[in-house]
Parts: C-alpha cells; structure tokens; sequence
C-alpha cells in the first residue's frame, strides 16, 4: 500500500511538473515583446536546466543503491 501511496503521489507531481512547463513554454512563445531568437534562448536554457536536473535524480540514485561501495579506494 505504501509503494501505491508512493507511486501515486510520484505521478501526481510529474504531473504538476508537466502542466507547469506547459503554462512557461505557452507564456513564452506568445509573448509578442520576444523576438524569435530570445524566445528559442529561453526554451533551450529552461529544456538544459530540465535535463540537468532529471540527471543529477538518476545519479543520486544509482549513487544510493550502490551499497558495496564504500570508498575507500
């Protein structure tokens, strides 16, 4: 029941997380103050920050799951 209760809430943020970025990518592609070229900028800078984030997730979690590592190399 936990693991659902966990499961549900992770869907519900991705969710979230999902509608936002829709509501930022919208308000910045019809801003009509933005040129073409700044509108572009933003999206590619908020897409990297997005990716950068997902990547330091999964490596916080392989780090976390490795348990026969203790580092002491």
């Amino acid at each position: 029941m936990l693991k659902l209760g966990y499961l549900l809430m992770i869907v519900a943020g991705v969710l979230l997380g999902g509608y936002a970025a829709y509501l930022v990518v919208r308000t910045v592609a019809t801003a009509p103050g933005l040129g073409l070229f700044f509108k572009v900028v933003i999206l590619v800078g908020a897409a990297g920050l997005f990716i950068t984030i997902i990547g330091l997730i999964i490596e916080r979690r392989r780090d976390k799951d490795d348990y026969s590592d203790d580092g002491d190399d």
